[in-house]
């Protein structure tokens, strides 16, 4: 079935990558639920497995393309059940009329900008167009949206332990060659905490980045408080520090520490917002996964970018083969200049590869996977077309 893609799903590949056929010749889905070392306690929820799909599409001459659809409870606003469904039925029509416009063709009457918020189906089946044009173009994905890559990137090491293990946390990713390093706050006292990062700080020396995840856990006063008490400790940025992201231009023009939006995004369904109000903004955590449309990706990544945000992919504990998407998209957009948030599949006892995709050195690979490295022995094949 030949499939139409120059501009499919309001993505716009770069000219060289426009006239080139895809001929696809069948779609397979699994489902796979690969247990946590431990459970996963998330703000509305706690894991036992990371639930999702993966979707592997083959040409007629071979080439593969992988995605992952893998919704994560209690942020994604849809069920794996539900996601299934919206996933055959896009896999029915790109399969039986060669096409894939949906919710983000302009022609179709509707552009991307004004939809209503996509499914999370639509990232991993546009990923896997994407993988198979790459595999068929012998270049990694995001060479086709931003015409360059690099082979790795860097991953910020994430610290999630309590309290009394954060110094040595830091100590072991620093040995194992992180530069930049995630501390989860807002969680016990934020006195306690601030002193904690300060501990950090005084260990690893001025030249580890450190960034702070708050998840919306703190009034302004209190966020006020502790962002005084760190602000010498020379944060990078702290993501999400308040109840009501409205007051954070008040809380770094008191304190003067950055922030990031990460939450945020996932409610403000115009890509194109102004962010010049918000005084302090450093840096866009884009969780591509969560954000669902490929295309609003791409428009926050050059939002940012234009505006001088960093740009910081991050991943919502996929498996690996999402991660491997994931790390392929960092490797266009930030390349070797800017830690991505990947360091995840630490967290899960099985992975969808034979062997993990792994973090060496405080980086990884960027590279595609086979399907020869693929382990969906494990998994349960739900759909072929």
């Amino acid at each position: 079935m030949d499939l139409n893609v120059p501009n499919f799903a309001g993505i716009t590949l770069l000219p060289q990558f426009q006239n080139i056929p895809l001929e696809l010749d069948s779609a397979r889905l699994y489902k796979f639920s690969l247990p946590f070392k431990r459970p996963l306690v998330l703000k509305h929820t706690t894991l036992n497995h990371r639930n999702g799909l993966i979707l592997i599409l083959t040409d007629i001459h071979g080439h593969v393309g992988l995605g992952e659809i893998s919704p994560l409870p209690g942020f994604s606003r849809e069920t794996l059940e539900t996601v299934l469904l919206n996933t055959t039925m896009l896999l029915d029509k790109i399969m039986k009329t060669g096409e894939f416009t949906s919710h983000c063709n302009p022609s179709g009457g509707q552009s991307w900008e004004n939809s209503a918020s996509p499914s999370v189906a639509y990232f991993g089946v546009e990923t896997a167009i994407l993988s198979l044009l790459a595999s068929l173009n012998d270049v990694l994905p995001g060479v086709m949206l931003f015409g360059k890559s690099s082979r790795k990137v860097p991953i910020n090491g994430l610290i999630r332990g309590s309290l009394s293990d954060w110094v040595p946390e830091a100590e072991r990713m620093i040995n194992e060659g992180y530069k930049t390093l995630k501390i989860k706050v807002g969680r016990i006292n934020s006195v306690l905490e601030a002193r904690g990062i300060q501990d950090i700080r005084a260990f690893v020396g001025p030249d580890i980045q450190l960034r702070l995840d708050a998840n919306r856990s703190w009034d302004l006063e209190t966020a006020i408080e502790f962002g005084k008490a760190v602000e010498p400790a020379q944060i990078e940025y702290i993501e999400e520090p308040l109840h009501d992201p409205v007051d954070l231009p008040r809380f770094f023009d008191a304190c003067g520490v950055p922030f990031a939006f990460d939450e945020t995004l996932h409610q403000i369904m115009d890509p194109t917002i102004s962010f010049e109000s918000y005084t302090g903004l450093k840096a866009l955590v884009l969780k591509p996964t969560l954000i669902a449309c490929t295309a609003r990706f791409i428009s926050l990544v050059n939002q940012a970018k234009a505006k001088g945000v960093l740009p910081v992919l991050s991943s919502s504990y996929e498996s690996d083969v999402g991660l491997t998407a994931l790390a392929q998209l960092a490797s266009s957009i930030s390349g070797e200049d800017i830690a991505a948030g990947l360091d995840t599949r630490s967290a899960l006892a099985a992975g969808t590869t034979k062997s993990p995709v792994s973090i060496q050195d405080g980086w990884m690979s960027a590279q595609s996977l086979t399907t020869q490295e693929l382990d969906l022995s494990h998994c349960e094949l739900l759909y072929q077309s």
